[in-house]
């Protein structure tokens, strides 16, 4: 009988932290000074990353991580939006190969564990033989089947034709996947609108809902953009009535920041000043999932409370309570208005983890994807010109 690493799950990995890790040799953030912006060749950056994820491919198109006996479509549907951010041949054709395993293995009904049709499980690799074991769960029912069609919406908007071709004929198959969260029956989706993580996971995370209410808004366009009209009209409903109850249950007023989670009896407030994860590292979130607008009084007022003095003003020196370099945080930089600190997080990274080519975690293909997106984004509003 062969004895597995420590299986990393999404929660477990998110809340890894710097202490709890040090035994396994994974680097401490770093304290390093910049007198001034730091220059980056962003099309080099997104060429390197390109060549990481693809790195990260299997035969079947699935992608490792976050470690390289891990198929985890959670994170992997993260590094699949940054190949669509990338929108190189190469990138492209990655991603394609991705998306493909991804809807080979949506569960049915009678392979899920808790009976909802539409799910992914997380998957085991075998590194010697090559072969797929699933280990029929996954971290989150939420946010696994909505991150899917964020990707799903990045890649039709590539204009590649055979990736929108891709997703065009399998829009039955993302329509399955959202009943998770649109119907009631299946336990995730409760009566005010928001979802629990898991049926068996009571507790209504912000960030899960964000990625709720982003995925499905994605593919309420995909669908009107199909033609299919009143499906597109019902998946943008339950969009707005999911934001419309974050708004209303996850927004706290008095501390002006996230609530970061809402269980069946007790309101997880949060203190960004106290702790990264999940109190600050949520307050960045919910701008780039279009939960909230850069411009809007909510985005100001969390991004003041995840960079206030007292919680993570020097979070672009990576120096957070958490192993990992949480690259996102640049996105929602650039969002708000604060696009040499997002360089200046890239371009720590790179003096960090770019050695061996770019080793093993806390460096992953998420992480790779978020950087994808972020210089896409920098490239996009003129960084640098």
């Amino acid at each position: 009988m062969t004895t597995r690493p420590l299986r990393t799950t999404r929660r477990s990995l998110l809340a890894f932290t710097a202490a709890g890790l040090a035994v396994g040799g994974l680097a401490q953030p770093v304290r390093r000074a910049h007198a001034a912006p730091p220059s980056l060749d962003l099309n080099a950056w997104i060429e390197e990353q390109v060549d990481y994820i693809v790195g990260k491919q299997v035969a079947s198109g699935a992608l490792r991580g976050p470690t390289d006996d891990q198929l985890q479509p959670y994170f992997s549907n993260w590094a699949a939006q940054g190949l669509a951010a990338a929108n190189t041949p190469r990138s492209r054709e990655a991603l394609g190969k991705y998306i493909g395993w991804m809807l080979n293995h949506v569960n049915t009904a009678e392979e899920d564990p808790y009976g909802i049709p539409g799910t992914i499980s997380d998957w085991h690799y075998d590194e010697e033989t090559g072969e797929e074991t699933s280990e029929e769960e996954y971290s989150s029912t939420d946010a696994g089947t909505t991150v899917p069609m964020i990707a799903a919406y990045d890649a039709f908007q590539t204009g590649d034709r055979d990736l929108q071709h891709l997703v065009m004929e399998n829009l039955d198959t993302y329509w399955v996947m959202a009943s998770a969260t649109t119907d009631g029956q299946y336990g995730v989706r409760m009566p005010d609108h928001l979802c629990w993580a898991r049926p068996n996971v009571k507790m209504k995370y912000v960030q899960d809902n964000g990625v709720v209410y982003k995925g499905l808004s994605k593919l309420a366009w995909l669908m009107r953009r199909a033609g299919r009209g009143q499906q597109g009209r019902f998946l943008a409903l339950k969009a707005r009535q999911t934001r419309r109850a974050m708004i209303d249950i996850l927004w706290d007023e008095e501390r002006k920041n996230w609530g970061w989670g809402h269980g069946e009896t007790l309101f997880k407030d949060s203190e960004p000043w106290d702790r990264f994860m999940a109190d600050a590292w949520c307050q960045y979130w919910q701008v780039q999932l279009d939960v909230t607008k850069p411009n809007d009084r909510m985005s100001k007022l969390a991004w003041q409370a995840y960079t206030a003095p007292d919680a993570y003003p020097r979070w672009m020196y990576n120096e957070i309570d958490n192993n990992f370099p949480h690259t996102e945080m640049a996105y929602s930089a650039v969002l708000m208005g604060e696009p040499e600190n997002a360089v200046r997080l890239l371009q720590l990274c790179k003096e960090q983890f770019s050695d061996n080519n770019w080793g093993s975690l806390p460096w992953y293909h998420g992480e790779a994807g978020h950087t994808l997106r972020t210089a896409r984004l920098l490239l996009d509003t003129g960084y640098g010109k």
